[in-house]
């Protein structure tokens, strides 16, 4: 585990859903490549934890800390990024997520942390970012094996 606090968000939320994201793990924006810890704080957003293809977990906010993860859904919610593994361009990232990108270790890491959040708070529901904003944001992506998640959850 690797406390990385991003300082960008809100203050005290009580949380009631996850909601699970992608993102690349080294972000080419055209002038710089960055993890996305570094990204994520360059560009004023934030999420609560990053999970990387090693399993490695980076704890960037406290779940009862508001994140900037999913605009107009960002009190109330817990946001988990899986990191897909390489450097990313958005195309290449986009590309990426529609074939199985988790490792075993990184699907394991994000189980037990869901697993420990779901105990520790009042969570409700589990979604994907693409369920709250279809038609703008697809990830996780169809690479990510979201039925099985669930039922490794005990949803």
């Amino acid at each position: 585990m690797i406390n990385a606090y991003i300082p960008h968000g809100g203050s005290y939320q009580e949380p009631d859903t996850i909601i699970i994201h992608s993102m690349g793990e080294f972000i080419n924006d055209g002038t710089q490549t960055q993890h996305a810890v570094a990204f994520l704080n360059e560009y004023k957003l934030s999420a609560h934890a990053l999970i990387a293809p090693d399993g490695e977990i980076f704890h960037c906010r406290a779940p009862n800390e508001i994140a900037w993860h999913a605009r107009g859904y960002n009190k109330g919610s817990i946001g988990i990024e899986f990191l897909v593994q390489g450097e990313h361009t958005y195309q290449t990232f986009i590309e990426s997520i529609k074939s199985p990108y988790l490792t075993d270790k990184q699907l394991a890491s994000g189980v037990a942390l869901c697993k420990q959040w779901i105990n520790e708070y009042n969570i409700k529901e589990i979604l994907r970012h693409s369920d709250i904003s279809p038609g703008r944001k697809v990830d996780p992506g169809n690479g990510f094996p979201w039925e099985y998640f669930l039922t490794l959850l005990g949803e």
